[in-house]
């Protein structure tokens, strides 16, 4: 069943759609986990009374929730905890890896970041038969982005290929993955851009506080006057002057003003008037976003996608649960 519901003049034209469970669920809700990126299965994670499963963009139960916690669908499996330990499990919500990590990341350029049993494990990478790859040695690490991933030894960051080396040697006090082929990296001298030699890419002259990586050709910083966005150049595009500021997708960026989250284009204009209580990058068409307390989908027609104009200022929300 769904039920079609106008907000308050408050929030302009939104329209929600919030599509109902007829399954005789008592109450349900929707989030996205925060650390997993979006699903690549055609498969989104749902809460219903406590456990994790996996609806379909219909909103149709697939995997019947019974998971303490789950990561979305990658390369066709999905991080999911049964009890304390991590496991992987296929489309059908069968277990492929049983669960036997304390932690376990999403499959992503065929490897997944994973960490052993005990207060001292390391972590290390499987592939998708469950195979260690790369031995479990790092402090900690990150998932792989173009073809190196982000690892710490003894407290410093390097970059590690997939045969295990350590191509750009563990030097930096924090790194993100490679994106576009930059990653930022903090030095003795603040945080820079280096290439995947490990050469200074872009050098800002000016003082970052943080740096983020690179997405459609943007990247989020911030300084004391707030979070703006860089271009490769180094150059500030978007003027410093957010709370919060997140990767483009889409060619839209969630960011933070006040108490408040909204969508941005990149010339730093509101995509649409509307603002929102928590909110998640667009990703297949889809944003998860927190509106008066539930979680719900939102979407974009299809022929806005990338058009910082968005003429009618119209989203709608559809594809999730209230309670």
């Amino acid at each position: 069943m769904i039920k079609h519901k106008t907000l308050s003049p408050g929030l302009w034209d939104l329209t929600v759609l919030l599509i109902v469970l007829t399954l005789g669920i008592a109450g349900c809700d929707f989030i996205d986990p925060d650390d997993q990126g979006p699903s690549s299965d055609g498969l989104h994670p749902v809460l219903i009374d406590g456990f994790w499963g996996f609806i379909n963009a219909q909103g149709r139960i697939m995997i019947a929730p019974s998971f303490e916690s789950v990561g979305a669908f990658s390369d066709g499996l999905a991080a999911v905890q049964r009890g304390a330990d991590w496991g992987y499990i296929d489309p059908e919500g069968v277990f492929v890896i049983a669960p036997q990590f304390q932690f376990a990341g999403a499959y992503v350029e065929g490897l997944a970041l994973v960490r052993g049993q005990g207060f001292n494990a390391s972590y290390g990478f499987i592939n998708p038969a469950g195979t260690v790859v790369i031995e479990a040695r790092y402090d900690l690490a990150l998932a792989f982005s173009e073809g190196l991933a982000a690892a710490r030894l003894e407290g410093q960051w390097g970059y590690v290929d997939k045969k295990g080396e350590m191509v750009i040697p563990p030097q930096f006090s924090d790194a993100r993955s490679f994106a576009e082929g930059r990653a930022a990296v903090e030095g003795p001298d603040g945080w820079i851009y280096i290439d995947k030699t490990g050469a200074v890419a872009i050098s800002p002259a000016f003082t970052l506080e943080v740096a983020g990586s690179f997405s459609e050709g943007l990247a989020p910083f911030s300084t004391p006057e707030g979070w703006g966005y860089l271009d490769p150049e180094g150059r500030p595009v978007i003027s410093p002057r957010y709370d919060e500021a997140n990767a483009f997708s889409e060619g839209l960026a969630v960011v933070k003003e006040g108490h408040r989250y909204v969508y941005i284009d990149k010339q730093g204009q509101r995509a649409f008037p509307n603002e929102f209580e928590a909110a998640r990058p667009f990703a297949e068409g889809l944003a998860a976003v927190r509106l008066e307390r539930h979680w719900v989908y939102l979407t974009l027609p299809t022929a806005s996608y990338g058009d910082s104009s968005f003429n009618d200022h119209r989203v709608s929300i559809a594809r999730g649960y209230t309670r």
